[in-house]
């Protein structure tokens, strides 16, 4: 914890250093272009990890959007220092959908879409409340890198010299990761999950496999042609073949685990006989769903020694803390 603290406090941008750009700024996203007038005072975040964003370039939102977790301020414990030092006590949404009356309660001067359940009729009516910043144009829906979320949060914001450089020390973590774990480069791996009975995989260009692809482990490419709209894809359980890759991170809960190491058809597997599978407990679970510049180098230095357990086809290898690596 205390390594994570020190590095956090290395591309936190202190509130009391930031100089905005010049407004107005006009910024392009997948629903158009916004101008905003002014450097925002009030913004409010209603996209699902968009909080974590303005933290890290120091700006405490006035509301956000809790995704999953039932934290206090819907902020995850990778971002609860972020959150500390900007004194920000934002106002939580809860529900799926985006709730407007809640929006426009908040009196907002901007609002920030980039990852958020929003078509273009429901931006349409968030423009008539204040600026809305979409998701990066360019992209499938859900798949924008993390990196031109935050460029342009912090374009919108004024803070686009601050996001260049958290990406770039965060880019750099994520490099040094990968060279300390030579041995997963050129193997195969994905991120995967269980709901409703079923096994959920995800296009390579997902956030999480993204982030593995950038420690070596590639997504199958058959994968982004079974991805539907949404960017994964299920299948019943006796198709866990489709998984028996080198490794697989397998974001689940403890039933859920159960369930699938209980089957015959799993038991078959490479994936299985040698312990290639890392099991996420729930915060890495969040952190790698979130895929933000807070929860990613909080996951990283679990993710390399677990992921490296894994792939050396050893049952008995240890993980890191928030993940196990198991065989039968």
């Amino acid at each position: 914890m205390r390594q994570m603290l020190l590095f956090l406090l290395t591309f936190l941008i202190p509130a009391s250093t930031l100089q905005a750009d010049g407004f107005p700024v006009s910024v392009s996203h997948q629903f158009g272009e916004t101008i905003v007038p002014a450097e925002p005072q009030s913004i409010v975040s209603v996209g699902y990890h968009e909080q974590d964003f303005l933290y890290a370039l120091g700006i405490a939102p006035t509301g956000v959007h809790e995704w999953f977790g039932g934290y206090p301020y819907a902020t995850w414990p990778w971002a609860e220092t972020a959150r500390r030092a900007l004194s920000a006590e934002p106002d939580v949404q809860r529900g799926f959908e985006i709730d407007i009356e809640w929006v426009l309660a908040q009196a907002p001067d901007l609002i920030v879409a980039t990852f958020a359940p929003m078509d273009a009729r429901t931006y349409g009516i968030l423009t008539q409340i204040a600026p809305v910043v979409g998701p990066p144009k360019g992209f499938p829906a859900w798949g924008a890198p993390w990196e031109e979320e935050l460029r342009l949060i912090g374009k919108a914001t004024g803070r686009g010299a601050e996001a260049e450089t958290v990406i770039a020390e965060l880019d750099a973590k994520i490099r040094a990761t990968a060279e300390a774990y030579p041995e997963l480069d050129g193997l195969r791996g994905t991120a995967a999950h269980f709901a409703g009975g079923q096994i959920i995989g995800y296009r390579p260009a997902d956030g999480a496999n993204r982030l593995l692809a950038r420690l070596g482990l590639k997504t199958p490419p058959e994968f982004e042609e079974l991805a539907g709209p949404g960017g994964n894809f299920s299948v019943s359980l006796e198709r866990a073949d489709l998984f028996d890759l080198d490794a697989v991170l397998w974001l689940v809960d403890a039933p859920a685990r159960k369930q699938i190491e209980a089957l015959p058809s799993y038991q078959a597997l490479r994936l299985a006989r040698e312990g290639r599978s890392v099991w996420a407990d729930r915060l890495m679970t969040g952190a790698m769903s979130f895929q933000s510049p807070l929860s990613i180098p909080w996951a990283l230095d679990r993710l390399g020694p677990a992921l490296s357990a894994a792939a050396d086809g050893n049952p008995a290898s240890s993980a890191a803390p928030g993940v196990e690596t198991s065989g039968l």
